[in-house]
């Protein structure tokens, strides 16, 4: 089994986010209740598992600072405490994998994305994304 860690570890933080803006209200449409919904099981998973993890305290900590912003570091840190316990408890792994491929079966029938990727950044809420292109070749010459 492959725990996607980068991908649970985004979507506790997408979760988080949420928290913070529910002053605002929950999201609007129904698709939306379903995520918040998975979103919330899958933060209470890790939150059982990781207890106190000083990780979950920095994240919850930066994010109430108000700037919407959790530093690359908090990011790989609770990450590492995710596959950390992933490893040593399968149940914990499988259940985690399981929730995963719920947000992402509620997000393709929406058509709507969180988050993908390995490298993914958070974004929820009505974002704009305007792609920059960035080439580079890199060529290698080998002596025949």
């Amino acid at each position: 089994m492959v725990i996607e860690a980068g991908v649970v570890a985004g979507y506790v933080i997408a979760w988080v986010l949420r928290k913070a803006r529910r002053v605002a209200g929950r999201l609007d449409a129904e698709f939306d209740a379903t995520v918040d919904a998975g979103l919330d099981r899958l933060h209470d998973a890790v939150a059982r598992k990781l207890g106190s993890d000083p990780a979950l305290g920095d994240l919850a900590e930066e994010v109430g600072a108000g700037d919407g912003g959790v530093s690359e570091l908090t990011r790989q840190r609770v990450e590492l405490s995710i596959a950390a316990a992933a490893n040593k408890d399968e149940v914990f792994g499988k259940v985690i994998t399981d929730l995963v491929a719920e947000l992402r079966a509620a997000q393709e029938r929406a058509g709507t994305s969180i988050l993908s990727g390995s490298d993914a950044r958070v974004l929820t809420g009505g974002v704009t994304l305007r792609p920059t292109v960035v080439v580079s070749h890199s060529v290698r010459l080998a002596a025949m």
